[in-house]
Order: C-alpha cells, then sequence, then structure tokens
C-alpha cells in the first residue's frame, strides 16, 4: 500500500538548540530589546524567544483553563520564570530578560496569550479529526499527556456550549480579508531582516508587503494586493501647497483601519495614530490625577462642612429649646412663690 502524499510541514519547536546559542554566546544568555513604548522586541534572538514561549505553553499551561484570562496569576508567573530559566537548580537564564520591568512582563504574556490561544485551537481540530468522541479520546493530542485532562477537553469540545460559540468564532474569522505569512517570527523582525540601504528597517507599506507576499507564491489574495496597491497610490499622490504629506502610520491606517489599539494586518506593535494622540502622556494623567484628587477633597470638606451646619444649627435649637424650658421653670418657680 503506497503511504498518501503528505506535505512537507515545520514540527513542532522543542527548544534543544539554546544550550548551543548560550555556548556560542559565550556562556551568557541571549540578549532581547523590548521597547518600553511599543512592546516590540527587537534582536537577532527574537524567533528562539517566540519558539520557546510556544513551547512553554505547550508542555505546561493548564489544559482545563479555558480562557487566558481566567489563567491564575501564580501559572503565569511559573511559565515566565521556564521562559526565562532552564528547569534546574542552577537558575541558568536562558535569555537576558527584566521581569521586574512592567513593560517586559506584558510584551511576553501577550505572546503566552496568543499561543495559548492557537493551542486551544489546535487542540480543537485533532479532537474534529475523529468521528466520534470515544475515537477521539483513544487518540489524545501529543501534547496532552494525561488521559483525564484530555477527556475533559474531547467532553468540553463536544459541549453545546462550546459548538454554538465555536460556530460564532468561525464566523468571525470569516470575516478577516486575509491572513499573513509572517510564520512564528514577528513582523518587527521581518522588517529588520530587510533592512533598507542605510541601515534603516523598511516602511510599514513595504513590511505590509513582506509579510503578505512571497517571491515563489506571490500575494496571500487579491484583497492584500489591493490594500498595498491603495496605500502605494495614497503615498505618491501630489501634495497640494500648504498641505503636509501624510506618514506611512496615518496611510496604513487609512487603508487598513484599526481595531483595539492596533492597525489591522501590521502585527503587533504598530499603534493607530489617533489612539497615540488621544492617549494622554504621564504627566498628563499625573495633572488629572491630581485634579481628580483636589476634587475629591474638595467634595470631601464641603460635606463635611455640611454636617458641622447640621450639627450646630441642631445644637443651636437644642440650646434654644433648653433655654425655653428653663425659662417656663423660672416662671413656674415665681408663680408659686408669689403665690404662698
Amino acid at each position: 500500500m503506497v503511504a498518501p502524499n503528505k506535505r512537507n510541514v515545520r514540527g513542532k519547536t522543542r527548544g534543544v538548540i539554546l544550550d548551543k546559542l548560550i555556548e556560542a554566546n559565550g556562556g551568557k544568555p541571549l540578549p532581547i530589546t523590548i521597547k518600553p513604548s511599543d512592546g516590540k522586541q527587537t534582536g537577532k534572538y527574537c524567533e528562539k524567544l517566540s519558539n520557546e514561549i510556544g513551547l512553554t505553553v505547550r508542555q505546561h499551561a493548564p489544559v482545563r483553563v479555558e480562557k487566558w484570562k481566567q489563567m491564575p496569576r501564580a501559572e503565569i508567573n511559573t511559565m515566565l520564570d521556564r521562559i526565562k530559566f532552564f528547569p534546574c537548580l542552577t537558575m541558568k537564564e536562558k535569555f537576558a530578560l527584566d521581569l521586574t520591568q512592567e513593560h517586559v512582563k506584558k510584551s511576553l504574556e501577550k505572546q503566552l496569550s496568543d499561543r495559548f490561544r492557537n493551542w486551544r485551537c489546535d487542540l480543537h481540530k485533532h479532537f474534529k479529526k475523529f468521528p466520534t468522541v470515544v475515537e477521539a479520546k483513544r487518540n489524545p493530542h501529543e501534547s496532552v499527556s494525561n488521559q483525564e485532562d484530555w477527556d475533559y477537553l474531547c467532553d468540553r469540545f463536544s459541549s453545546e456550549e462550546f459548538k454554538r460559540r465555536s460556530a460564532i468564532n468561525s464566523v468571525n474569522r470569516s470575516k478577516m480579508p486575509f491572513h499573513h505569512r509572517g510564520g512564528s517570527r514577528s513582523f518587527i523582525q521581518h522588517g529588520l531582516q530587510v533592512s533598507t540601504e542605510n541601515g534603516e528597517m523598511v516602511g510599514q507599506i513595504e513590511l505590509f508587503k513582506l509579510v503578505h507576499w512571497k517571491s515563489q507564491d506571490g500575494w496571500i489574495n487579491q484583497e492584500a494586493r489591493d490594500y498595498y496597491e491603495k496605500m502605494l497610490e495614497l503615498q505618491r499622490q501630489p501634495i497640494a501647497e500648504g498641505a503636509v504629506a501624510m506618514t506611512e502610520a496615518e496611510i496604513c491606517e487609512r487603508v487598513l483601519g484599526q481595531k483595539s489599539g492596533y492597525v489591522k494586518g501590521l502585527g503587533f506593535g504598530p499603534k493607530p495614530i489617533s489612539f497615540s494622540k488621544s492617549r494622554p502622556s504621564s504627566s498628563e494623567r499625573e495633572i488629572e490625577l491630581e485634579h481628580r484628587l483636589v476634587e475629591t477633597q474638595q467634595q470631601q470638606l464641603e460635606t463635611q462642612q455640611d454636617r458641622i451646619d447640621q450639627l450646630e444649627a441642631l445644637v443651636q435649637k437644642q440650646n434654644q429649646q433648653h433655654h425655653q424650658q428653663f425659662e417656663e421653670i423660672l416662671r413656674h418657680l415665681r408663680s408659686s412663690q408669689g403665690s404662698s
């Protein structure tokens, strides 16, 4: 029997090459730079970091946590440590990452979240390969070693609630005009790899082409090509006298649109112009907080003053009543003495 043709696809990363890379780096952890401004990761080892994050999720993420938002903080911290350190008592570092810096943790957790979602999707795809739930349970996914965990997932995947939500998600994904061809390497890494002649990273328009077009296959689809040509058209438009030319960031945002604080089609990193402008700076936020604090304190003082005024009025009223009662007693005593 002739075996069916099978595509040559890249297997799952096992992370066995890190030791050799660290040895070649003089025994030092692999350097990674993460920008505080936007969380972009730069450096020649970013792809290795991305692979290590995927490996950590597949090997150590709890199977019975359905969404990343439900992931316990202790589990997240453990996965961050597994990314940074080798699993040994010496606490040997894989990557030079300062986990005490908030922007570093935020960037890594964003990748963990994405990998976790993709992993759950892979588990569901594996489940759907089998005609019945019973048969699916007999064939657990390679990344799920515990049979009880796999049985739990199979029961979850076969539930009516999951099927309903899965159908909704499928419809939402079908609305995406195109996917990218960037693989596990981040968009920023693609841009750094193909630099311009003066040593600067390619612009955002060419970055879009870089991850949606291949020389051997062409564009991922016609829509991606149309978007690219529209951006070039805007870039080539003549500039009216006194006007200011649109930047590539503005062109990308106009053509590709934005969602949840990022420009569509450009991966994790580039922020929309409107999002950046509308977001207050740290000094502006501090001033706003000070104003709010002053207003709150003023409101508290006014409330306290109202209370004091009420108490003073009550005391004054009680004093008047006591005075009237005292006068009444005196009149009664005088009347009694006069009659005697």
